[in-house]
């Protein structure tokens, strides 16, 4: 697990910084509402005018990679070749800021507000839309700029990007987007209805604390004697949640009831409220989708595994149906893994920004190209449906993934919130990500696992996997958590995709059929494998545990046990609906 200080700059962002050879310029630059903002700006060799390439960045700068291209010493795009075995190499690994400015760009790079040394209070997102307007029109304004002009970044960095393209400033011409969410309290973190992911929101809020400007304290009613005990008690804090991530229940943080009770957060970081406001995290829902809001061209890269892949490609669905220029790439691995150019099939920003800054051939790829999980091979089409399989539908009956639903007894379990089922794997920024092991979670019984017959040969799993169950319990509030698993004949269960459901019952024990969406999957199933599904009542640290009171964790001083059944008879059917490639094995 990532030290502390790792966790700093890393959450919400792959983000390990490499410094720029050339001195940058050093700037403030003035918002429409007087704030000035530190920003700095590379110029390349020449007498310009120039396109100009601009991140703003909530980390410091320099902090991102550049969409798979390498650099290092002497080294050229034409020089990279993915696979090459240089993996100990720093500098291979890490994409170079000195490549922007070597191939003809301007280089901007700002500071959001209220950080690292920009006015403001930092109110973590909800500004940057229309700061990252004005930077644009600034930058179209001056004389080094030839005004065409792209924003770009990876996670937190990109998502700043997002948000400013979602206010359209009529002189960007487009967007570079990495494992950056189109939707991310809607869809990722805080779903509507349902649970919080704590791993992401507790964390995110807690490392936001640090590197805020002067001006967040001052604007916050804070001394500076009181920051200093302040930032001191919220990195106890930060270290604990981190310590805890692989064994939470080990941790007084993570086990704490009522949950996150930080007043030296709520004083400082006015984002933290979120967590028991339900008004304030409507207002993040709200104000941070940028879906149907981006009309410039846009280049698009997630990972099967991404803590953002699901608003990642919802963005791109939405650019398809509206008809932007687009093109979408899909990579294997989890969200820290974006910054390795190695993964990648063929570098792709810098051309992506050549074609639309600088009227060079438009690469010759396809517009949706995705990688398969398990497998070397990468899938290509022009449509994002292009990807999807045909259906087969599976039902949960007799600990069985069956084609035909039967007349079987309905299966149930204990669902303690005191003895969570631990997160072993998923779509998560800081807790246990990826393709993971379950099998020791399957022998536990706090969860139910339903499994289909091995497959004969080998089979692609591509598209959206969705299903309904039927569920009930005698508490109040419950949650279900889903998870989709590759069993292999020796007995590892690989998590392919999960989902969670929180559920609210008026009427305690009575059944209730709720659809799941577990999100978008290429993944190779190998002859003799087999598909499993597997249930239970939680999955922590990634989501908070509900306390079956009907109260929230935030909320609740108590902790109850509760009997959640799943009807797997066919007059109740739960089932699964799984796409698979009849063309790829």
């Amino acid at each position: 697990m990532r030290p502390v200080s790792a966790v700093l700059v890393a959450s919400f962002s792959t983000l390990t910084p490499m410094l720029i050879e050339a001195e940058p310029v050093h700037l403030s630059v003035k918002m429409r509402d007087g704030a000035s903002l530190t920003t700095l700006v590379y110029l390349p060799d020449g007498d310009g005018p120039f396109p100009t390439l601009v991140a703003r960045t909530i980390y410091g700068p320099p902090v991102s990679p550049i969409g798979g291209e390498l650099f290092e010493s002497g080294m050229t795009v034409a020089d990279y070749k993915p696979g090459d075995d240089n993996d100990d190499d720093e500098a291979a690994i890490h994409a170079g800021w000195p490549l922007i400015t070597e191939n003809g760009y301007a280089l901007v790079i700002q500071n959001t507000r209220g950080r690292n040394g920009s006015d403001g209070i930092d109110r973590s997102w909800r500004d940057d839309g229309l700061d990252g307007y004005d930077l644009i029109e600034w930058v179209n304004d001056q004389s080094w700029s030839d005004g065409r002009i792209g924003l770009f970044g990876d996670s937190a960095v990109g998502f700043s990007a997002a948000l400013a393209a979602a206010e359209r400033p009529p002189s960007l011409d487009a967007l570079f987007l990495q494992a950056a969410p189109g939707d991310p309290f809607g869809m990722d973190m805080a779903p509507r209805d349902g649970a919080l992911r704590t791993e992401s929101l507790l964390l995110q809020g807690g490392v936001l604390a640090f590197d805020v400007s002067e001006s967040h304290i001052s604007e916050r009613g804070i001394s500076p004697a009181d920051k200093a005990e302040l930032v001191l008690a919220i990195g106890r804090y930060v270290q604990a949640l981190n310590d805890g991530l692989e064994d939470p229940l080990s941790s007084e943080a993570w086990r704490a009831v009522p949950m996150a009770e930080i007043p030296e957060l709520d004083r400082l970081m006015p984002y933290w409220s979120i967590l028991r406001d339900a008004i304030t995290l409507e207002t993040y829902r709200t104000e941070t989708s940028v879906l149907g809001r981006i009309d410039v061209p846009t280049s698009v890269v997630t990972l099967w595994q991404d803590t953002f892949a699901e608003s990642t490609m919802a963005l791109f669905a939405d650019l398809e149906k509206r008809d932007v220029p687009r093109e979408l790439l899909i990579l294997n691995g989890t969200h820290y893994e974006i910054d390795n150019p190695r993964i990648y099939p063929e570098p792709r920003m810098l051309s992506w920004f050549d074609h639309w800054l600088k009227d060079a051939e438009r690469p010759a790829r396809a517009i949706v190209k995705a990688a398969t999980q398990g497998a070397p091979d990468f899938k290509t089409s022009e449509l994002l449906d292009g990807l999807s399989g045909v259906t087969e539908r599976l039902y949960f009956t007799d600990n069985r993934l069956s084609l035909v639903a039967s007349d079987s007894a309905d299966a149930e379990f204990l669902s303690d919130p005191s003895h969570p089922v631990p997160t072993r794997g998923g779509r998560y920024l800081l807790a246990p990500s990826g393709t993971l092991d379950q099998s020791d979670l399957i022998e536990r019984s706090d969860t139910l696992t339903f499994r289909a017959k091995p497959v004969e040969y080998s089979r692609v799993l591509s598209g959206s996997v969705r299903g309904k169950i039927m569920v009930a319990s005698d508490a109040p509030s419950f949650d279900v958590s889903i998870r989709l698993l590759d069993m292999a004949p020796g007995g590892d269960a690989t998590l392919i995709l999960s989902d969670h459901l929180r559920m609210a019952s008026a009427s305690p024990g009575k059944p209730t059929r709720v659809a799941f969406d577990m999100g978008n999957i290429r993944h190779h199933l190998r002859g003799g494998h087999r598909l499993a599904v597997m249930i239970a009542g939680s999955d922590f640290p990634a989501w908070d545990r509900n306390p079956q009171t009907g109260l929230t964790i935030f909320e609740s001083s108590q902790l109850d046990a509760a009997v959640i059944t799943v009807a797997t008879s066919d007059m109740g059917a739960s089932y699964i609906d799984l796409p698979f490639d009849l063309d790829a094995q």
